[in-house]
C-alpha cells in the first residue's frame, strides 16, 4: 500500500522538495501534522513536520517528544528558540524549495520558519487536500467504527425522547451515549432542533421544550481512533400529519437518487444535481438549501469530495462523503437525513446503518 508520504509526493510531482506542516498555538494545530506523523496523543504547539517523500522529521519540544515514541518519524527536540532555529535551519537549508499549507499557517509560523529557511516556499495546499480525500484501508476501518458508534446513538435517540424535555437536554444525553457506546467524544457540537427550529440548518440548540406534534433533528458524530462521523436524523414525536410525511419521503427520495449516482468517476456537481432535482420536483421546490455533502476523516469537514451544486471535481475510490439531502420550511419546520459512505469502483457502501425510516415516537 502506497504510503502517505509517497502519495503526496507523486501529487506534487516536483513542485516542492518538502513540505513542512507548520504549527502554532493552540487554536492553530493543523490536521495534518497529526495524519503525516499518524500521532495518537499530543498538542505540539510550535512544532513542525518536514514531510519528505520516504520520511518525516519532527521537531519538537520535550513536552511533546514522548507522544512519538514507536512511531516511525524522526525526531527532533529543541529546549530554546535558539535550538528551535538550529535545528530547522540544519533541516531546511538541506532542500531549495519547502511547500507549505498556506491556510493553515499564520503568520508568526511562517516568521519563525523563515527566520531559519531562507529559500522560496511555495503553497501545497490543494495537494494536501487531494491526499487526504482519498482514505486507505486503516483510515476507512476507523472512520466506518464511528460511523457504526454513532448509529447506536441514532437508533437510542427515540428511547430518550419525553414530551417537556428541553433541545439542550437531549443534545446532553446524545453526546453522552456517544461516551457509552465507545466513542472518544464527539465530534463536533451537536445540533438538536424541535419543531419550528429545525428549519434552520446550523442551529445551536437551546431551551425549546418538546411537544407533541413535533419535529425532532438531531445532527451529531463521534470520534474514534481520531476518526469522525457525521449523522443527522429526523423523527416525529407523535403521529406525523400528511405534510410531515411527504416532507421526510422526498427528502429520503432525494438521497436514495444519490447513493445510486455515487461511484468512482462520477461529477460531484451530478450527484448534487440529481438529489436536488427530486426535491425540487414536489411542492418542496428551492427548499433545499445547502450542498449535498463533503469529505470526512480526521475532521467533519475533511476537504474534498465537495457534493455541491458548485463541485468541480469527480469521486476516487476510498472517498468517504456525507450524503445528507434537506428541506426547510420556515415557521414550520425540516427534514434532513444524513449518512456516510465510502466510495467504491461500481457504487459506494454505506457506513452508518441507523434507521432510516420514519420514526414516529
Amino acid at each position: 500500500m502506497e504510503s502517505r508520504n509517497a502519495r503526496l509526493f507523486s501529487l506534487i510531482d516536483g513542485k516542492a522538495d518538502v513540505v513542512a506542516i507548520v504549527n502554532s498555538g493552540d487554536s492553530h494545530i493543523d490536521h495534518n501534522f497529526k495524519y503525516f506523523t499518524n500521532a495518537k496523543s499530543g498538542v505540539f504547539e510550535g512544532s513542525i513536520a518536514f514531510v519528505g517523500p520516504k520520511k518525516t522529521t519532527v521537531v519538537t519540544s520535550q513536552l511533546e517528544a514522548s507522544s512519538l515514541k514507536g512511531l516511525d518519524v524522526n525526531v527532533k527536540v529543541f529546549g530554546t528558540r535558539k535550538q528551535f532555529e538550529k535545528i530547522v535551519g540544519s533541516i531546511a537549508s538541506k532542500y531549495k524549495t519547502v511547500g507549505l499549507n498556506f491556510p493553515a499557517v499564520t503568520y508568526e509560523g511562517f516568521r519563525r520558519l523563515k527566520k531559519s529557511f531562507k529559500g522560496k516556499t511555495v503553497d501545497v495546499s490543494e495537494e494536501i487536500a487531494k491526499c487526504r480525500a482519498v482514505k486507505d484501508r486503516d483510515e476507512i476501518r476507523k472512520i466506518g467504527e464511528s460511523c457504526r458508534i454513532a448509529s447506536r446513538v441514532a437508533d437510542r435517540i427515540p428511547g430518550m425522547l419525553s414530551e417537556g424535555m428541553t433541545e439542550s437536554q437531549l443534545a446532553s444525553k446524545l453526546s453522552m451515549a456517544l461516551y457509552e457506546e465507545g466513542s472518544e467524544g464527539p465530534s463536533f457540537s451537536p445540533i438538536v432542533s424541535f419543531g419550528k427550529t429545525t428549519a434552520i440548518p446550523h442551529y445551536f440548540p437551546g431551551k425549546l421544550k418538546l411537544k407533541q406534534g413535533d419535529l425532532v433533528l438531531t445532527d451529531f458524530g463521534g470520534m474514534y481512533e481520531m476518526y469522525c462521523s457525521d449523522i443527522t436524523r429526523t423523527y416525529v414525536f407523535g403521529k406525523a400529519s400528511e405534510r410531515q410525511r411527504r416532507l421526510y419521503e422526498t427528502v429520503k427520495a432525494s438521497q436514495e437518487a444519490a447513493f445510486s449516482g455515487i461511484k468512482a468517476g462520477a461529477s460531484e456537481k451530478d450527484i448534487d444535481a440529481a438529489a436536488r432535482s427530486v426535491i425540487d420536483g414536489t411542492e418542496f421546490k428551492g427548499r433545499f438549501i445547502h450542498g449535498l455533502g463533503h469529505g470526512l476523516g480526521r475532521q467533519v469537514h475533511d476537504g474534498g469530495p465537495v457534493l455541491s451544486p458548485r463541485g468541480t471535481g469527480t469521486l476516487e475510490v476510498g472517498m468517504v462523503v456525507t450524503v445528507e439531502p434537506g428541506a426547510y420550511i420556515d415557521g414550520y419546520g425540516g427534514v434532513r437525513i444524513e449518512d456516510d459512505v465510502v466510495v467504491t469502483k461500481s457504487g459506494c457502501r454505506l457506513l452508518t446503518d441507523a434507521k432510516r425510516e420514519l420514526t414516529e415516537v
